[in-house]
Parts: structure tokens; C-alpha cells; sequence
């Protein structure tokens, strides 16, 4: 009994030795999800759905959950920590991918019960349930055939396969190796996706268009989309091989800002060209407004990705400077300086902590 209170307390110290940096974010993050728990059950919060949007959301997460299912998932180290048990390596690979499968589909999962909820309240949808169960069990055997495939293509077919030579600048192919993980091009790819949806929407409304002379919402939306492409870079940065990067770079601070920054202008430069040419067909003055502003968002993200705060808390800050830039950009234009600071604060937050990358 005292050998099991003994590796009780050794275990609650741990867990708290792990969360103590992020201990407050955590304690926020349990209030909201509970309060939201509690403020649905108990009818303070109505959400209403009908099937159709829960057809769209469920598809949403699923094309979301594939796409994860894309990444390169790094197996060595789950093998490695059990190599001295009884398992077989297929068994070990076989649990990993499972409870990828289970990760990649979580925001699936959490939402069925809430369209189980909804759906129960009505006996006509009862097959419904069955449906949305029937393809929330394929979406995650999906993901994980699709893990499991890509695994056995890259360690089986690719080491077999005749490497095509294709002629690339180095410094454009080491940042293409760097920089382009599966949540930059994902987020790449649906900003591009929102961006065509929202467009032709206004295209659809021709009076709608008109009325936009006058009127900040359709910067203010692109500006919202940019700012969401942008944020992907964030996930790209941990994937550099910094050690090597120290090595054989300059390693300043100036060099991976502007690395950075081109990787991003090469993919969304194209798109900014087509906001700044349809913005001045609209309004010049409010295209300038929020080229600046989006500027203002573009450093500040690349800022953000460089230092080493733990991802969750970096969101919170894109979060927030994203939301006061938008905020201020509906005021005067004498407020538009007052963007400068939080673009100064993470600069100088960056700029001392980048480096420390090539220590992790």
C-alpha cells in the first residue's frame, strides 16, 4: 500500500513538473470547455442544425482529418521505446497508426456527440445517427489505411525507386524542404479555397459589389483569410533543421526573417497582387488601409513563429493581434500607428529568442 501511494505522488509531481509552464493556459482551457459542456446541457446555449450543415461539417472533417493523415509521421522513437518488449514491429506500428487514426478524427468524434444530441430530440432522424456513426467508424479507418499505406510506400517502394534529378536552386530547395510541412500547405490550399468561395459570392451579388465602394467588410474578410495562411508558417518552423541551419548559415536573426518572409511572398505573393488589383478597382484608399494592416499581420506572424513558445500559447497571440488589427483598422486612420507595437514587441521577443532553436 505505501510502494502505491509512493508512485501515486511520483506521478502527480510529474504531471504538474510537465504542465507547471503551461499550467494557467490548461486551467483557462478546462473553465471554457466546461462552461461550454454545461451552458449546452443545460439550455443556456441553443444550436441548431439541420442535417444538411451536419453533412457539411461532418465532410469538413473528415477532408480535415486526411489531410493529416498526409503528414510524415516520425515512428522511430514509438519503436524505439518499446524494442524491449515482447511485440513484433508490425504490432507497434499497427497501435501507433491506430491511435493516430484517433487523434486525426477527435474534432469528428467531439462533434458526433453533439449531433447526437441534437439528433435524438427528433425520432424521424434516428437513422441519421446510424449514418453519421456508420462514416465517422470509415473516416478513421481510412486514416489509419492511409498512415499504414504511406508508411510501407516510403520504406518499401521509394528506397527501390529510380530518384528522378530535378534541377533546383539549393536555396530554394532547402526552404521548400524546410518550410513546407502538411499544415502550411494546408492552410495554403484552403485560404485559396475561402478565397474563391468568398469572391464568387460577391461576383454572385453584383449590387453587393457596388455597395462595397463605401464599406470595409470585403477587406476586412481578406484580410481574415490572408491572416489564416499566413499562420500556418508557424508549424513549418520547428521542422527546420536548425543545428545543421547554425552550422552552415549566418544564423542572424535578420536571415531567417527574411527567409521566411520570401517563403511566404513566393506562396501568397501572387494572391496579394490579385487583392491589391481588385482592391483598387473598389476603393484605393481602404486598399492601402489594409495592405497595411496586413503587413502588419504578415511580420507579426513570422515574429511569433520564431520564438519558442510552446504552439498553443502562439495561437493565442496570433489570436489577438489579428483581432486588434482588424479592430483598428475599422477606426480612423490616425489609429493605424498604434499597430506598431505589438509588431515591435514580438520582433524584439523573436529577435532574442530564436536562436535558441539550434538548442532544443
Amino acid at each position: 500500500m505505501n510502494l502505491l501511494i509512493f508512485w501515486i505522488k511520483a506521478a502527480i509531481k510529474r504531471i504538474l513538473n510537465l504542465s507547471k509552464p503551461y499550467l494557467f493556459m490548461i486551467f483557462l482551457v478546462l473553465i471554457f470547455v466546461s462552461s461550454f459542456i454545461y451552458a449546452f446541457m443545460n439550455g443556456y446555449i441553443s444550436i441548431i442544425l439541420d442535417i444538411k450543415t451536419i453533412y457539411i461539417i461532418v465532410s469538413l472533417m473528415i477532408i480535415f482529418s486526411l489531410f493529416n493523415s498526409i503528414k510524415n509521421y516520425d515512428i522511430l522513437p514509438y519503436l524505439i521505446r518499446y524494442s524491449k518488449s515482447s511485440l513484433q514491429n508490425k504490432i507497434i506500428c499497427l497501435r501507433f497508426f491506430i491511435k493516430k487514426a484517433l487523434k486525426n478524427n477527435l474534432l469528428l468524434i467531439l462533434f458526433n456527440i453533439i449531433a447526437f444530441y441534437l439528433l435524438l430530440q427528433n425520432p424521424n432522424d434516428f437513422l441519421h445517427i446510424f449514418i453519421i456513426l456508420g462514416i465517422t467508424i470509415c473516416s478513421i479507418f481510412l486514416s489509419f489505411m492511409l498512415m499504414l499505406m504511406k508508411y510501407y510506400y516510403l520504406e518499401k517502394i521509394v528506397s527501390k525507386k529510380i530518384k528522378l534529378k530535378i534541377k533546383l536552386n539549393p536555396a530554394i530547395k532547402s526552404a521548400l524542404n524546410d518550410y513546407l510541412s502538411s499544415d502550411f500547405f494546408i492552410s495554403f490550399v484552403l485560404s485559396i479555397v475561402l478565397l474563391i468561395i468568398f469572391t464568387a459570392s460577391v461576383i454572385r451579388d453584383a449590387d453587393n459589389f457596388y455597395e462595397l465602394k463605401n464599406n470595409s467588410y470585403f477587406f476586412i474578410v481578406l484580410t481574415l483569410i490572408f491572416s489564416f495562411g499566413f499562420a500556418g508558417i508557424i508549424s513549418s518552423i520547428p521542422n527546420i533543421n536548425w543545428k545543421f541551419m547554425a552550422i552552415i548559415s549566418i544564423n542572424s536573426f535578420s536571415y531567417h526573417f527574411k527567409r521566411t518572409f520570401f517563403v511566404l511572398l513566393g506562396f501568397f505573393g501572387w494572391l496579394i497582387l490579385l487583392f491589391i488589383i481588385s482592391g483598387r478597382l473598389i476603393n484605393i484608399t481602404l486598399t492601402f488601409k489594409y495592405l497595411y494592416c496586413l503587413l502588419i499581420i504578415l511580420f507579426s506572424i513570422i515574429n511569433v513563429s520564431l520564438t519558442i513558445t510552446n504552439m498553443i500559447i502562439k495561437i493565442f497571440i496570433l489570436s489577438f493581434i489579428i483581432i486588434f488589427t482588424v479592430w483598428i483598422s475599422m477606426l480612423s486612420f490616425y489609429f493605424l500607428p498604434v499597430l506598431i507595437i505589438p509588431l515591435i514587441l514580438t520582433f524584439i521577443k523573436s529577435k532574442n529568442e530564436y536562436k535558441e532553436w539550434s538548442l532544443l
